[in-house]
This record gives structure tokens, C-alpha cells and sequence, in this order.
């Protein structure tokens, strides 16, 4: 098992990139509020992250599923815009980070649909997160450096 690598450091990365993209789109929102038609944007995930993370503990480690999924062929995509084929995203590196748009909620009658009481709370949920996760990898690899310098300290 590779420990840089695990599921555990894989699941955080792809959770902190997702983090990361929330924050530049809510960036992008309140840069834009006085903009007329504007449409808020998102990133939507988690729902993905947590398929993906069931399907590879549901099929044991990341080595075993890549090496049933050569004989399978499995399908790719490259952009956002293609329709998976077959399945949803079924490892940690499919899982699909990108920013939408929102089409359904219009706050102004300038087409805008950012109101920027909603976007700070976004931003207060998405930074104590992206903190969390951030402390979570740091101790992970704060772990992994006392197991290979024998632990001891002192």
C-alpha cells in the first residue's frame, strides 16, 4: 500500500481542489453582483466524491479496481460538457470538479441572481472546511513523518 498515495490522501486532495474551485466561483459571484444578467455559479462535488469513495472501498484497493477495469475498457471523459458513458465516476480521479452555473434563482429584475448575504455564508461554510481538511492532511502527514523517523521524538 502505498501511504502517499491512499484513498485517505486521495479523498482530501480531491476535496481540497473542490474547496478551492468553490472558492474562486463565490469570488467570481460577489466580484459580479452589480453585473446585469450575471447567473451565480457553484460547484457540486461532494455527491460525486462520496459514489466515488464507495465504489472503490466496495471494490477493494485503487491497484485491484485499475487492474479489473483494463480488461473492461473504460470510458473517459475529457470535458465537462461530455455525458459519461456506462457508469458515473467510479475512482477519486473521475470524480468531476467543475463550476456551473445556476439557471433557476434570480434574486433582481436585472437578471443577477447573486445576493451577497448568501455568498458570504457560502464563503464562511466553504473557508472552515477547506481549514478542516487542511488540518486533517497536515496531521495525516504529521503521522506518517513520526512513523518513518521511528516516533519516538525526544
Amino acid at each position: 500500500m502505498d501511504l502517499i498515495t491512499s484513498l485517505t490522501s486521495q479523498v482530501m486532495n480531491k476535496a481540497m481542489d473542490g474547496l478551492s474551485k468553490r472558492h474562486k466561483a463565490i469570488a467570481s459571484n460577489l466580484a459580479n453582483v452589480d453585473t446585469p444578467n450575471y447567473k451565480r455559479r457553484d460547484v457540486s462535488f461532494e455527491g460525486a466524491l462520496s459514489h466515488a469513495i464507495h465504489e472503490v472501498k466496495g471494490q477493494g484497493s485503487l491497484a485491484r479496481r485499475q487492474a479489473s477495469n483494463d480488461e473492461q475498457l473504460p470510458m473517459r471523459t475529457t470535458r465537462a460538457e461530455h455525458i459519461p458513458i456506462g457508469h458515473a465516476a467510479s475512482s477519486i480521479d473521475d470524480v468531476s470538479v467543475d463550476i456551473q452555473e445556476a439557471q433557476d434563482v434570480q434574486y433582481r429584475m436585472d437578471g443577477n441572481s447573486v445576493d451577497v448575504e448568501t455568498e458570504m455564508v457560502q464563503l464562511a461554510k466553504n473557508t472552515e472546511r477547506f481549514n478542516a481538511l487542511a488540518r486533517m492532511e497536515s496531521g495525516y502527514f504529521k503521522g506518517l513523518r513520526s512513523v518513518i523517523t521511528g516516533g519516538g521524538g525526544a
